[in-house]
């Protein structure tokens, strides 16, 4: 039988509801209903969520969907079904008890619908063909069941077992054509069941879903109609261009590499050099460790155990250095070769990219010859192609329940496909999460009810993004676990109370925008950038309390200089790697409070990382590499990698592997695929006028029922061109979304363009902050230590640590320009600080100390001029400013010498000494 080659369809970029989102929704049975197919015939299909290759047992309703069919006409009847091959049951009779036949096929290699005759397919020698009977005019019950996942049908037709029909024919018999009920023939569309397991539709939702379905329908129409015609002379000698372009663009990419390595080495050498500084410092601390071992008394059932341990420390940071030192050598040979190379390199490479530009020109004119900048160019399409895409997306049916569960409901709906502007703004954000545009639009307004600031500029987009990304209910984060390397992330259960209230999500961060609490950047975030910071599973008093840790345990991590990056530095500075310590979790604790205490591998460490950005306002998304979970987050220059290979090749933004996925709920960004094709997203979107012509290129690929193609870099990283045949397919180029992706690709280039062109000033190192401040005495005698007016050491102390550097003892500058002392999680017993300062008296004093812990169970020793060390225990602040409990100290008359050592996680603000009599 022949039949045409047709492609499931979806939006370039965003995964319909029906495909990919409605099964996780609609638990209550297993199909998925009302999938907007553009392929389909109605332009809809279901298809199967669950496996059961056993027939459905008496009582298993939740997989069976059952159909009231009219016949206008007695007789025998053989069973036609249109699918996308796979496996289902169907009923060999009418009625509500038939016996279940099991309908197997290999998945066809063109992917597309065809019309199978199911009575001929199982037509039995002994018994004759499969037949259904009508006896009398009027509804007769059917029934199918799901049997494997994904298959996918669209329609039925029951046609007179003495006819033979065309496809046009079964075609016309499911749109209830006269003609086809004359010669026979009675069909339905698979989403028009009277019921999905236990799941009805009620009336007025099915009047509601034909109303949409019907004017998704004509609007459908008019957009085909209103498209110019392609002439395939053009596209051939466009795609021919696309094709010649690939080898200037690799040339251009390799000689672009050698400029960047040469010009490279000798950041690099400093770099080393810089490390290297740490070394002595590295191998001493080794050494006392060693012998502070070796000092520990025979009777100690750990010394043999320490022992070990600090030889081999000590061997290990005596290779780190002779590695370090081997390596500076050919460092600095590499920047003397690359002084020789470098000219001769640049001129290779100016030469390469001009090659390159000359190519993409032609494209580029090529592709202007097609004669589609007038229609992508033009909003004049955009009212009718933003109403189709909306109803496409978030599919007929799910419209309709949602509108038929209120009067409000159904005005919001109404509301929402009247205003062009704002369907556009939610579709060019890529839209809400699960193509829930009913609970968007609520979302929205129930905001702009609440805050009169929601309508305008950056608190309107706010209010929008915040709707975008909870359309979908995010539950709230549980408080331990989720230690994954996956990135997978731990919620806290059903319930409403469980869930994130969008409406004071949006409050939130309105307010923290006004009080100056986020990153500056915030205020000019696009709503697409914005959806991925507001989506977090924290709740808003646990991101607050983020924001108020950073600021008082590591200030370093908070940037003034709009480098967002900066953010993430407290993963390394702060959440230790290892999974020991995760299981003294505590379940009173917020998850993030637990993992800043206990750290955790990748997995906790991404969370932390993102929580840490999305405290600030900063957009951040979920990122996996092989066996590895890591983030990406916006920044101003553009959208960056963290916590993984980064100084690997090809381990920022990656054309293969596992790909790119968007943190907590937002399923959103998952169909980019490849995470290099959604940087080239965000890139394309700083220009907002260029990059509507890559969205109107996409919805009209939509509508025209195109393969969805998420960039133009293929998993394997090897195309940019259209994807390669199937076996036995006829190449067909995916024009629209061909040509959407060409438009990114030019906006990108040009952009690159005008970077490389600019010049610009080598950032200026900022100067650290040394040992500073006063020590003073009041007129009770009472000694007040600022914890940064050591006289040693004086500067901060790090050590040299996997070919980088940890930090020991650090000073650090508060955002109110204050500096304050912190030792670090890489601190040793014996990394000391001291202050020397003139006691009024002698006597004992009571030490107090102002502190910032992440950890509990911590303690320092305090000394005074080379006594007994007196042990401080630190409370466990949860990352605020508090006491310590007093502890007595004996000073002398005149200089005193008091010195501390840990080792601890802790950020000191002063001491007081208060004399005890």
């Amino acid at each position: 039988m022949k039949y045409q080659h047709h492609l499931a369809a979806c939006i370039c970029g965003i995964a319909l509801p029906g495909i990919a989102s409605t099964a996780a929704a609609q638990t209550s049975h297993s199909w998925n209903t009302f999938e907007v197919d553009f392929n389909a015939l109605g332009l809809a299909a279901i298809s199967s969520t669950s496996t059961h290759y056993k027939a459905p047992e008496e009582g298993a309703i939740e997989r069976i969907a059952t159909y009231r069919v009219a016949f206008s006409q007695a007789g025998s009847y053989d069973l036609y079904v249109r699918w996308i091959p796979g496996s289902f049951c169907f009923g060999n009779s009418f009625g509500d008890a038939p016996q279940w036949m099991e309908m197997k096929s290999a998945p066809d290699p063109m992917g597309g619908y065809v019309w199978v005759n199911l009575s001929e397919k199982f037509a039995n020698k002994k018994t004759g063909g499969l037949t259904f009977e009508v006896k009398a005019p009027g509804s007769e019950t059917f029934k199918i069941a799901t049997r494997t996942a994904g298959t996918r049908i669209d329609a039925f037709v029951f046609g007179k077992a003495d006819g033979k029909f065309t496809e046009a024919q079964l075609d016309a018999a499911v749109v209830n054509h006269p003609a086809a009920k004359a010669a026979g023939l009675f069909g339905i569309q698979a989403e028009a069941a009277n019921a999905f397991g236990n799941e009805t539709v009620p009336e007025e939702a099915r009047k509601m879903q034909e109303e949409y379905a019907n004017r998704l329908n004509g609007l459908t129409k008019e957009i085909k109609a209103a498209l110019p015609k392609q002439d395939e002379a053009k596209v051939a000698a466009w795609l021919a261009a696309v094709k010649a372009e690939e080898a200037p663009a690799k040339v251009a990419a390799a000689t672009e590499k050698a400029v960047a390595t040469l010009q490279a080495a000798e950041g690099k050498l400093r770099q080393m050099e810089l490390n290297l500084k740490y070394g002595p410092k590295t191998l001493e601390d080794a050494q006392e460790e060693l012998a502070r071992a070796r000092a520990r008394g025979e009777e100690n059932p750990e010394k043999a155990k320490e022992l070990e341990n600090a030889e081999k420390f000590l061997a290990s940071r005596q290779k780190e250095i002779e590695k370090l030192n081997a390596g500076i050598a050919k460092a600095k040979a590499d920047v003397e070769k690359a002084k020789a190379e470098l000219p001769v390199a640049i001129k290779a490479a100016d030469a390469a990219q001009q090659a390159h530009e000359n190519a993409m020109a032609t494209t580029w004119k090529a592709m202007d010859a097609l004669g589609m900048d007038g229609i992508l160019g033009s909003n004049a399409l955009d009212g009718k192609l933003a109403q189709a895409m909306v109803i496409a997306t978030a599919n007929p049916r799910d419209l309709a329940e949602f509108a038929a569960k209120s009067h409000e409901n159904k005005n919001l709906i109404e509301q929402l496909l009247a205003n062009k502007d704002l369907m556009i703004q939610m579709l060019v954000a890529d839209g809400p999460t699960g193509g829930k545009f009913g609970e968007a639009m609520k979302i929205y307004t129930d905001i702009q009810k609440a805050s009169p600031k929601a309508k305008d500029g950056v608190f309107q987009r706010l209010a929008l993004a915040v709707s975008l990304a909870h359309a979908v209910p995010i539950e709230k984060q549980a408080t331990t676990g989720g230690d994954s390397r996956e990135g997978d992330d731990a919620s806290a259960g059903g319930g409403s109370a469980n869930i994130i209230d969008p409406v004071k999500r949006y409050l939130s961060y309105e307010k923290w925008c006004q009080d100056g609490e986020l990153d500056p950047g915030f205020k000019d975030l696009s709503v697409w950038n914005m959806a991925m910071a507001v989506n977090a599973n924290d709740p808003d008093e646990v991101l607050a309390w983020g924001r108020e840790m950073l600021r008082n345990l590591r200030p370093d991590c908070i940037p003034d200089n709009g480098d967002t990056s900066i953010y993430v530095d407290v993963v390394d500075k702060e959440i230790r790697y290892g999974s020991a310590d995760v299981p003294n979790d505590r379940p009173e604790l917020a998850f993030m409070q637990n993992i800043l205490a206990n750290g955790g591998i990748c997995g906790r460490r991404a969370f932390f990382g993102r929580f840490t950005l999305q405290a600030f306002g900063v957009p951040t998304a979920a990122r996996k590499e092989p066996g590895h979970a890591t983030l990406a987050h916006w920044h101003p220059a553009g959208w960056a990698t963290r916590l993984g290979g980064e100084s690997k090749p090809g381990h920022d933004w990656r054309p293969g592997g596992r790909g790119f996925y968007a943190a907590m709920n937002d399923s959103r960004t998952r169909s980019y695929g490849a995470d290099v094709n959604f940087h080239a997203s965000s890139q394309a979107r700083e220009d907002a006028t260029a990059f509507m012509r890559v969205k109107r290129a996409q919805w009209i690929g939509q509508m025209v029922g195109e393969n969805p193609k998420p960039g133009l870099i293929t998993w394997s990283g090897k195309s940019r061109g259209p994807a390669p045949k199937k076996p036995g397919e006829v190449e067909k180029p995916i024009f629209w979304n061909e040509l959407a992706l060409h438009e990114q690709w030019r906006i990108n280039a040009g952009m690159k363009s005008a970077n490389s062109a600019s010049s610009g000033t080598a950032p200026v190192a900022a100067t650290e902050p040394t040992a500073t401040g006063k020590v003073t005495i009041d007129d009770k005698g009472v000694i007040t230590i600022p914890s940064a007016a050591c006289s040693s050491p004086t500067e901060s102390k790090r050590s040299l640590y996997r070919g980088g550097q940890a930090d020991l003892i650090v000073f650090l500058k508060d955002k109110a320009g204050n500096t304050v002392l912190h030792l670090s999680r890489y601190s040793k017993e014996g990394d000391t600080f001291e202050y020397t300062f003139d006691a009024p008296k002698a006597g004992k004093y009571q030490l107090v100390a102002s502190v910032v812990t992440p950890k509990w169970d911590q303690r320092l020793f305090a000394s005074a001029n080379g006594g007994t060390p007196v042990e401080m225990a630190l409370p466990y602040t949860i990352g605020m400013w508090d006491k310590t409990a007093p502890v007595v100290i004996e000073l002398r008359t005149g200089k005193n010498v008091l010195k501390f050592h840990g080792p601890a996680r802790v950020t000191l603000g002063q001491f007081t000494l208060t004399p005890t009599n």
